[in-house]
C-alpha cells in the first residue's frame, strides 16, 4: 500500500491473497527527514494506519488504507489520508523468490502554513518476497511516488515531492492468521515548496499487525 511522503512503508509481501480472502492490519510509526538548504530537520513520531485487503483474482488484490500523512516539509502539519492500491504477483506459487508489482494512489488533507490544502499521490512499487522459514518472511520493497498540492498557492508546479527509495521488513507469523511486521525504509525527497527547492533524506519504521480472516 502505498509514499509518498504519504506512507512510504507497505508492510507487506510479495504473495497477494486468494481470491474471497480478507485480511486487516493496523499499527504505528515515525518519520524523521532533513529537506532544504540547509536542511531542516522534523521528526513526526506517531503515524498511526490502519487497513485492508481484499482477494479479487488469483495472484491480485486490492487495498485500502487511512494513515497519517507526513509532508517533510516543517510547515506542514500531520493530518488524516486514504491510499488505495492493486497488488500483482507474477511469479507462480511454486517460486522461491516471490515478486509483485503494486500501483495505486493517495489522496489527504493537509495543513500548511496553517492553512488546508489538499494534496494526491501516484505512485509504484516493487516487491521481492523470500520465505526464510515456515514462520518468518523477508522482504525488499523498491517504491516511487509523486505528491502533488494543487490549492497550494502556484499550484503543483510550485508545491509537490517526489519520493523515490526502498524498506525492508520482516513478517513473523504467530500462527496461520495473524502475522507482526516491523519495516524499516529510507528515502530520498525531491521538490519544491512555494516555488523554492526542497530536496532531501526521510527515514520511516514502524510495525504493524495483520489478520486474514480465510
Amino acid at each position: 500500500m502505498p509514499a509518498k511522503a504519504f506512507w512510504l512503508l507497505g508492510f507487506s509481501n510479495a504473495f497477494t491473497l486468494s481470491p474471497g480472502s480478507i485480511g486487516f492490519i493496523g499499527g504505528t510509526g515515525g518519520q524523521l527527514t532533513g529537506v532544504g538548504a540547509p536542511a531542516l530537520w522534523s521528526y513526526t513520531p506517531f503515524l498511526a494506519h490502519a487497513g485492508i485487503r481484499v482477494g479479487i483474482a488469483k495472484r491480485i488484490d486490492w487495498g485500502y488504507r487511512l494513515c497519517t500523512v507526513a509532508m517533510p516539509y516543517s510547515s506542514a502539519g500531520p493530518t488524516l489520508g486514504a491510499e488505495t492500491d492493486f497488488k500483482v504477483r507474477v511469479t507462480p506459487d511454486s517460486s522461491k523468490w516471490q515478486v509483485a508489482v503494486v500501483g495505486g494512489g493517495a489522496y489527504s488533507y493537509l495543513a500548511l502554513a496553517g492553512r488546508s490544502r489538499n494534496a494526491w499521490a501516484p505512485g509504484v512499487a516493487l516487491i521481492l518476497s523470500h520465505s526464510l522459514s515456515k514462520r518468518v518472511i523477508a522482504s525488499i520493497n523498491a517504491r516511487y511516488v509523486y505528491t502533488a498540492i494543487p490549492s497550494a498557492e502556484g499550484g503543483s508546479l510550485k508545491n509537490n515531492l517526489t519520493a523515490a527509495g526502498g524498506s525492508f521488513n520482516l513478517g513473523f507469523k504467530i500462527n496461520d492468521y495473524t502475522s507482526i511486521i516491523p519495516e524499516a525504509g529510507v528515502f530520498d525527497f525531491r521538490g519544491n515548496l512555494n516555488g523554492a527547492p526542497m530536496n532531501g533524506v526521510g527515514l520511516q519504521y514502524g510495525i504493524i499487525i495483520s489478520a486474514r480472516i480465510k
